[in-house]
C-alpha cells in the first residue's frame, strides 16, 4: 500500500511519531529521527505545524489554501501528497 494511499484512505487524521526530535529556527523547522535528519521547505513547515493529532486533512488542506490563496483542490492534493512522504519516512502516523 502506498503512502498516498494510506494519507486518503485512512481515518484522516495525522499525528506526529514522538521518536521525532523538532527544532525550530528562524522559522524552518528541522526533524531528526534516528540518523536522518530533515529540514521541511515553508509549506511542509506549515502543514507540520497543523498536525494535533485532532485535525483532519481536510482541515489542515483548507488552512493551506486560506494561507497560500490556492483552491481547495490543489491545496488538499498539495497537502496529501505532503502527508504521504511524512508517512513514507515515519515522520508522521495517519
Amino acid at each position: 500500500m502506498s503512502a498516498a494511499h494510506t494519507v486518503t484512505s485512512a481515518a484522516g487524521v495525522p499525528r506526529h511519531n514522538l521518536e521525532v526530535r523538532i527544532r525550530s529556527s528562524q522559522g524552518a523547522i528541522l526533524l531528526a529521527r534516528y540518523d536522518q535528519a530533515y529540514e521541511l521547505p515553508e509549506v511542509a513547515a506549515f502543514i507540520w505545524r497543523r498536525i494535533d493529532g485532532t485535525t483532519p486533512v481536510t482541515d489542515i488542506a483548507g488552512a493551506v489554501a486560506e494561507r497560500y490563496g490556492i483552491d481547495g483542490p490543489t491545496a488538499l492534493s498539495d497537502t496529501v501528497d505532503m502527508l504521504a512522504w511524512l508517512v513514507e519516512e515515519k515522520l508522521v502516523f495517519m
